[in-house]
């Protein structure tokens, strides 16, 4: 069902707390309506392909979209509630995310999405400050997407980066493929170098449980680290995260670069400034966060979308915890995932909108 068990360690979600997990809206048919770029594009594609008769949305978000904190038997995100409800009208609304997702990663899953799904009507997309901090298109998430095939049509200067980085994966994929598969390495397995190798890693494998679990092992270690750099200095999840000015205009820049294409392909988009958890003192510098709108409602104006504010519709009891950010602390306050009645009260805020954009 796309949840992670809480005894699993996965590292994409680590920020996530105990209480919070990653689930990945499922349609009636137990196919995901719901993407992460980890997943198989190709089995997402041929999943949803019984829905896209009808108009479609996409849903461009980050973990916020895919995760729930305290999660119930039956509950669902915003993308499930949403695919559910707009059924009726004809709408199949799709979502695809990635933690922390930048801009510039958005503008590669809409060039790939809008080749690769029927017409998009509806173009969604969450404008986080927070986000707005990362750049480049992450390895981890994209060295097998489109199985290295997929790169950009258009002479955009950012598109052009874009795939130079898709190119530099499949490149770096195929010199691992080709020094397994060579035949000067074949004639390598059986030197004395070789066997004493395999026999250690297979000693140590049977004789100690964590050689199996090194992996996890490396990554609770960088935790550690993490946690005691945050202890030292007093960083918190509050703690304000003032902007990186050369990545928040790369970014914005990229959104603009997504409206343009998605006008020129006569898909509405949907700016969103998302729910901030404002109960306590959130991470945000107050003056650049009120600039920070301004200036999306700049863009909105200038290139005649609609942008809705709902920043503040989710209350405070709704949130949750992440997990610790320094030593000696059990959580930490979440200022991105939520329960899942505010994924429905997201949903029940987003819904009108869409129906009024796409009908």
């Amino acid at each position: 069902m796309g949840i992670i068990n809480p005894g699993d360690t996965s590292f994409d979600d680590a920020a996530l707390g105990n209480g919070t997990v990653s689930y990945y809206a499922e349609a009636p048919n137990s196919k995901k309506v719901h993407y992460m770029p980890k997943q198989d594009v190709s089995n997402f594609l041929k999943g949803v392909s019984p829905y896209t008769h009808n108009k479609t949305v996409l849903y461009l978000g980050n973990s916020q979209s895919h995760s729930i904190n305290q999660k119930k038997e039956g509950e669902n995100t915003m993308s499930g509630y949403l695919f559910n409800e707009l059924l009726d009208s004809n709408i199949t609304f799709l979502s695809a995310s990635i933690p922390n997702a930048n801009l510039q990663e958005q503008y590669l899953l809409y060039s790939f999405f809008k080749t690769s799904l029927p017409k998009i009507k509806l173009l969604v997309i969450p404008v986080f400050m927070d986000d707005l901090r990362e750049t480049g298109i992450r390895k981890p998430y994209f060295k097998d997407f489109f199985k290295g095939d997929f790169s950009i049509d258009e002479n955009y200067d950012l598109a052009l980066e874009i795939n130079n980085s898709l190119r530099s994966f499949k490149q770096t994929k195929d010199a691992d493929t080709n020094i397994i598969n060579n035949g000067d390495y074949d004639a390598l397995k059986e030197t004395t170098q070789d066997i004493v190798e395999r026999n250690l890693n297979q000693s140590l494998k049977n004789n100690f449980s964590f050689w199996n679990n090194r992996e996890n092992i490396r990554g609770k270690y960088f935790i550690t680290l993490y946690k005691t750099r945050n202890t030292l200095l007093n960083i918190s999840s509050q703690s304000t995260r003032k902007m990186i000015m050369s990545r928040y205009e790369k970014n914005l820049n990229a959104l603009k670069t997504i409206i343009v294409e998605a006008q020129k392909n006569d898909t509405k988009v949907l700016l969103i400034i998302p729910p901030l958890r404002q109960d306590i003192k959130y991470p945000y510098d107050k003056k650049e966060y009120r600039a920070f709108k301004l200036e999306l409602n700049n863009i909105a104006k200038n290139y005649s979308v609609t942008l809705i504010d709902i920043d503040n519709i989710i209350k405070g009891k709704y949130w949750g915890y992440s997990a610790p950010t320094q030593l000696f602390n059990e959580k930490d306050y979440d200022f991105m995932h939520f329960q899942s009645e505010a994924h429905k009260i997201m949903a029940d805020t987003l819904k009108p909108y869409i129906l009024k954009e796409i009908l």
